[in-house]
């Protein structure tokens, strides 16, 4: 049983650094875009664990590709 532990976490480790955006350390893109607002946040602003704050996003050319605008207090 351990061994499948090990082998699921090695392939969860694979797949997060296979995905543009994503980190180990990290279950959430660098940003993330409030749904209700179209406010989009970096990881570092006090608004980016908001509870409409639920559409990963990769870069801040994808925000605005997708209509979402930089937040005011940390830039997006």
């Amino acid at each position: 049983m351990p061994r499948i532990l090990t082998i699921v976490f090695v392939l969860t480790l694979a797949l997060l650094a296979a995905t543009p955006g994503m980190t180990a350390q990290a279950e959430w893109p660098a940003y993330r875009g409030n749904a209700k607002s179209r406010i989009y946040h970096n990881s570092g602003c006090k608004y980016f664990n908001c509870k409409a704050c639920t559409v990963p996003l990769v870069s801040p050319q994808e925000a605005r590709a997708k209509g979402f605008r930089a937040c005011k207090v940390c830039g997006g």
